[in-house]
């Protein structure tokens, strides 16, 4: 964390501030939570203007706390935005902002000047998931965001090692043509079934210095 930043949150009473940023495909949609904010997220745009109420996308209501993941889910959070106006709700919701990114984060205001002191603390850098819409007294739409290496942990077919994704990528090659085994599911990063077995199997072609 930024030692001006440290310094601003051990303040009296500080203003803290949250900011989110959405890569959208017509440019990067910035929001906080109050008033408006200038930082430089430093993908190359320069200083952006971070508003409490953007004028065509709406007003940032909350963002929850970081979720665990769970078996085929890594880091989660969820955005809700109060959309501007039907419109809005249907570019936010829109499926080709599956796979925006999303980044977030938490800051503290300087009230003497209004800018930001120090830098910003990261809290989540991700993608966009899937929206919920939710229609009551007011409509607000939650984008439920997930992380990048998310990706590696969904079960795909065409990322298993069989013949039929070998020879795709390499015609004419015909190394897995015979082997057995290769139609089991193993996504990336998985725990061996027996961590022993491979552990022992390992030490035979690898031998370890006791």
């Amino acid at each position: 964390m930024d030692s001006s930043l440290i310094t601003a949150f051990q303040q009296p009473a500080p203003i803290k501030c949250t900011l989110v940023r959405l890569d959208m495909p017509g440019g990067a949609v910035c929001l906080t939570d109050g008033g408006f904010a200038v930082h430089d997220a430093g993908e190359g745009d320069g200083p952006e203007t971070y508003f409490g109420r953007h004028p065509t996308y709406g007003a940032l209501s909350s963002v929850s706390s970081i979720k665990d993941g769970s078996e085929a889910q890594t880091t989660r959070i969820d955005i809700v935005i109060l959309p501007a106006s039907d419109v809005a709700t249907a570019a936010l919701g829109n499926p080709s902002t599956q796979g925006v990114r999303v980044q977030w984060w938490e800051g503290v205001i300087d009230p003497a000047t209004g800018g930001l002191m120090g830098l910003p603390e990261l809290k989540f850098d991700g993608e966009i998931d899937k929206p919920r819409l939710q229609v009551g007294d007011s409509w607000s739409l939650t984008l439920e965001c997930g992380t990048q290496a998310e990706r590696q942990l969904e079960p795909n077919a065409d990322w298993r090692l069989n013949h039929a994704f070998h020879s795709g990528c390499w015609p004419g090659e015909n190394g897995l043509i015979h082997v057995d085994g290769v139609l089991r599911k193993k996504e990336w990063r998985s725990r061996p079934e027996n961590p022993g077995l491979f552990k022992r199997l390992l030490n035979t072609f690898v031998p370890f210095s006791k």
